[in-house]
């Protein structure tokens, strides 16, 4: 099945040659004149004739006997555009309905298209967590889009829209529909940014794995793939799954998540003000594909969900325990590289401004940098995709008393396997990785302390 990445418009990442994804891109620039008058014109639609956004809540019936409540943005009367036939089903995230969400769906609905928002976590009574959204049954998403499809007009078109976690369910969901006997939607496929398939988040330094039904999927997909977000570099793992599948991807340069309030960056402030044409358009793309009335089988060796790999506390290192060179430049712009880790105990922490835990653990590590002040000891942190202004920012307003190391484009963070954030790396005076851990702790605790102070050469801990 033929992959299509589309050239990026204005405000996208456009490489010569991508050496991992190998496709082919086109550079493009964006000013800043641009950002701001997209902005502006998003505005405009959501003003409308002075309106705040208008939606109203539905109950609906599936075939399955399941009853759920609905948030619906029905289209304009003074801007209904007949042409546009289109019903979108937008299943949220794990975080829930953000508002950038809702304005999205008001902008849409301006422009004559009807959106059903879904929160599946809440509607089910159930903790908003990726491990719910895994967890949620494909068939009552299939029940879902069957009841949407029979509301109103026969012939208008059904798309699937979601994000992160909630691309679970929704391909899940567009899958179990494909079996049915009964198809009474016009489906045309879905719309994901930045999609997480992950069946859990692995240990420190081990791949992750995706669902199953990833590479048993056949309906067209097309991907917004946010050039920040932690999963950026799994995305040609993803199209290689989705081989089956008329897929297009595009990559937003310089955003983390596009329905996410903390992004507020020039680039992601105007993705976000596209985002409704952004939609349309890859409507009109998926529209070109057939939807398969027949699915693919899934792969029952890999159907199993293994629990979460995340530590809470520093764990033995099951990776690879030779570690990978580092060469950037410190926030200050100053050339750093450390390819030989022999002599000290080395903490290699991965983080990014945008991440609350990271943030949160940075006191302890500055007190553990006193700690184990005059011994053979070292703390280097490592800054996922973020700019040096971005950073220069945030070391204005919080302290860090260590190297902050810039990774522009997350390719240091892929080399180092890491999924969530923050994860951190103790490497042993024998240059191999000892211990690691994927969450933020306390660093300066009696157990981290003594931890270290057993790494350190024989007759060094009490300097």
């Amino acid at each position: 099945m033929t992959q299509k990445t589309l050239p990026l418009r204005r405000g996208f990442l456009c490489l010569s040659k991508c050496n991992i994804c190998d496709y082919s891109w086109v550079r493009k620039t964006m000013s800043l004149a641009s950002i701001y008058r997209t902005i502006f014109l998003f505005c405009l639609i959501l003003s409308g004739s002075g309106m705040a956004l208008a939606s109203e809540q539905r109950n609906l019936s599936t075939g399955n006997g399941d009853e759920f409540s609905f948030e619906v943005f029905s289209p304009a009367r003074q801007h209904d555009n007949q042409q546009l036939q289109l019903r979108i089903l937008w299943v949220a995230p794990s975080f829930g309905i953000d508002p950038r969400i809702r304005q999205t769906a008001q902008a849409l609905s301006q422009q004559g298209v009807e959106v059903w928002l879904i929160d599946l976590a809440d509607a089910l009574f159930l903790p908003r967590s990726a491990s719910t959204l895994r967890g949620i049954p494909s068939k009552t998403v299939a029940g879902i889009i069957d009841a949407i499809s029979q509301q109103g007009a026969d012939n208008t078109d059904l798309l699937v829209v979601s994000s992160s976690y909630g691309a679970i369910p929704a391909l899940r969901g567009i899958r179990a529909w494909q079996q049915q006997q009964t198809r009474r939607a016009k489906l045309i496929g879905a719309v994901l940014f930045s999609p997480s398939f992950f069946t859990h988040v692995p240990e420190l330094g081990v791949e992750p794995s995706f669902i199953a039904e990833l590479a048993a999927t056949n309906s067209p997909v097309y991907i917004f793939q946010s050039a920040r977000n932690g999963n950026r570099w799994h995305l040609p793992a993803v199209l290689k799954a989705l081989k089956n599948a008329p897929v297009y991807s595009e990559i937003l340069r310089d955003v983390v998540s596009v329905f996410y309030t903390r992004d507020t960056a020039p680039a992601t402030m105007k993705a976000f003000a596209e985002a409704p044409q952004m939609i349309l358009r890859a409507a009109r793309m998926l529209r070109r594909h057939p939807m398969p009335t027949t699915v693919l089988a899934v792969n029952d060796s890999s159907a199993t969900t293994p629990g979460s790999g995340i530590n809470t506390r520093l764990h033995p290192y099951r990776g690879s325990v030779v570690p990978s060179a580092i060469r950037s430049r410190d926030a200050k712009g100053k050339a750093f590289t450390i390819d030989n880790y022999k002599g000290y105990v080395t903490l290699i922490n991965f983080w990014a401004s945008w991440c609350p835990p990271c943030v949160k653990e940075i006191p302890s590590l500055n007190r553990l940098m006193d700690k184990m002040r005059g011994k053979p000891f070292r703390l280097i942190s490592v800054n996922y995709a973020e700019t040096p202004e971005t950073i220069h920012a945030f070391l204005a307003k919080v302290n860090v008393d260590f190297p902050v190391l810039v990774d522009r484009d997350g390719r240091i963070t892929r080399r180092w396997k890491v999924v969530a954030f923050p994860s951190t790396f103790v490497i042993g005076p024998d240059g191999r990785i000892h211990y690691g851990v994927n969450a933020g702790i306390h660093w300066d605790t009696e157990e981290v302390e003594q931890q270290l102070n057993l790494l350190l050469p024989t007759g060094q801990d009490n300097y």
